[in-house]
């Protein structure tokens, strides 16, 4: 039995960039070219030479969840596609344009084959990787089937899989009600085709609270200005007291000496929480100077990339701000164990722009896992795939790099990448489909940090997944960071629009994994979590 799975994502086409930066794109620009409808209504979506179809919809009475119902005569049919407008043209600030194509759906002309037996009930599962199976054997009869055609536009809700006669449905990111289609066929072209539908509600889980809000960043100068700081959601309003009234500043320190303030932030909650669009008041502490500059300070330094190999040697990593001039000890002896290793890094501050600019080089404590000779594998299911970059941001590379070209920060970086492809990534650059399976010590992501990671050989031994061979030419420990899930995803080219966030583990060349990202895609915030 062949099995065939059409995802109809509304993301597949490719783009290019326009000559001339001033002109307005019109959907003779465009030019959707290959569009069709078969005989039972399916969708073939056009390719366009500019832009990315957002949504597409019909004025049609028979149009129900992305396709038409089969007719008897040759019939006219017309969809209206959302285009997306790319920043370069002039009438960017629109959004998206509507463009129409036409094609003609032909009769359907079929006598005998698969019908359908009864109807496939409604399916629940949580948003957090839950499943639901289904099998389609009992609910078509007329013969054997031998294909079933696949289609689902709402990936952000849930993914599938198909095995034999097994459907499985898997949730994603979002809650709401959305449905899939299945038409089984017995292969002969004569005969007819049955088509179900599936209503599937997908229901969040997780509550969103303050410690998913992942603070990182932000400061009070010394005059009082507030620089927010990055988080996992959305920042409505500043307060200084918990309830209080909202402030856009805070009073000046003349005190004579540096002070914690306290200040409150009330975040609307992201998509992929139970309480998504709900206000949530979090707290973060920061440290307003009494100077007119701010102190350099190891969160300002922002050390990343340090590492101890099982050798025992010591990565000198990178710091975003400052030099690291040198580092203690200079090494370790190797260990049967994995180790808990402090090593003491001394930075030199940047010449101007702090008020210890100049001044004494201050030291930062990093604490790392010397990794044992022999690792072993972890219990828990993971996935990966796609793409590994050298680094999460432009920062990142420039601090190693100072004359690192825009290029460079686009071809080696996730915050580059982004910034060149977009949202829905149409030349396949950043993400993909996370479906290798790797086998890891916590199904706590934020746990994974100074562990191994295991790629899964089925029936086999897991084995180490080390990078010897392959080291990063840039990142200064060899590592690359790599998207990871508790969902194995299947299917048409996942884009970031699909994942709206996701986890990222720096992998060293040993196999062990040393940092934990967090990527919310739709505000551009990449934040080191672990």
């Amino acid at each position: 039995m062949s099995t065939k799975i059409n995802v109809r994502s509304p993301f597949y086409l490719k783009y290019g960039e326009p000559a001339l930066p001033a002109v307005a794109l019109d959907c003779t620009t465009i030019n959707l070219q290959g569009f069709a409808v078969d005989e039972y209504g399916n969708l073939t979506l056009p390719d366009s030479d500019y832009g990315t179809i957002a949504s597409y919809t019909s004025t049609a009475g028979d149009f129900s969840n992305g396709k038409f119902a089969a007719v008897g005569t040759a019939t006219s049919r017309t969809v209206t596609f959302a285009i997306s407008i790319p920043p370069n043209f002039s009438n960017a600030g629109d959004s998206t344009i509507n463009c129409n194509a036409t094609a003609s759906q032909p009769a359907t002309v079929c006598t005998g084959g698969i019908t359908n037996n009864g109807s496939i009930p409604n399916q629940a599962i949580d948003t957090d990787g839950d499943t639901a199976t289904v099998d389609l054997s009992s609910y078509f009869t007329g013969g054997t089937v031998t294909q079933y055609l696949i289609t689902n536009n709402n990936l952000d809700y849930f993914t599938h899989s198909l095995s034999s006669n097994t459907l499985t449905i898997i949730g994603t990111q979002r809650a709401g009600v959305k449905n899939m289609l299945v038409e089984a066929s017995d292969g002969d072209a004569t005969h007819c085709k049955a088509t179900q539908t599936i209503q599937v509600t997908t229901t969040a889980q997780a509550t969103y609270a303050c410690a998913d809000a992942y603070f990182s960043g932000g400061s009070i100068s010394q005059a009082g200005v507030i620089v927010n700081p990055t988080v996992n959601g959305t920042i409505t309003a500043i307060k200084d007291s918990s309830g209080g009234s909202t402030i856009t500043s805070y009073p000046a320190n003349t005190t004579g000496s540096d002070r914690d303030v306290t200040l409150f932030f009330n975040i609307t909650v992201p998509t992929g929480y139970s309480n998504t669009g709900a206000t949530v008041e979090c707290s973060k502490t920061f440290s307003q100077p009494t100077a007119a500059l701010p102190l350099f300070t190891c969160s300002i330094a922002s050390l990343t990339n340090q590492a101890v190999y099982s050798s025992g040697a010591i990565v000198k990593g990178i710091a975003d701000v400052g030099t690291i001039s040198s580092f203690s000890p200079i090494g370790f002896d190797a260990v049967t164990t994995d180790t808990s290793r402090t090593v003491t890094y001394t930075l030199t501050p940047p010449a101007s722009g702090y008020s210890n600019s100049g001044g004494s080089n201050i030291t930062c404590d990093i604490t790392m896992t010397q990794p044992a000779i022999k690792p072993t594998a972890g219990t828990n299911v993971w996935y990966t795939g796609g793409v590994g970059l050298d680094f999460m941001t432009k920062a990142q590379f420039q601090a190693v790099l100072p004359s690192v070209t825009t290029l460079q920060l686009n071809f080696h970086t996730y915050e580059g990448a982004l910034e060149a492809n977009g949202l829905y990534d149409p030349k396949k650059r950043i993400t993909d489909k996370a479906k290798i399976t790797l086998k890891l010590a916590s199904s706590d992501v934020a746990s994974l940090v100074n562990t191994y990671a295991f790629l899964d050989r089925g029936t086999g031994n897991p084995y180490l997944w080390q990078n010897n061979n392959n080291l990063s030419l840039y990142n200064p420990t060899g590592g690359y960071y790599w998207r990871v899930t508790k969902v194995q995803e299947f299917g048409a080219y996942i884009s970031p629009a699909f994942l709206q966030t996701s986890h990222y583990m720096k992998l060293e060349s040993s196999g062990i994994i040393s940092e934990i990202w967090l990527v919310d895609w739709y505000a551009a915030t990449f934040t080191k979590i672990a």
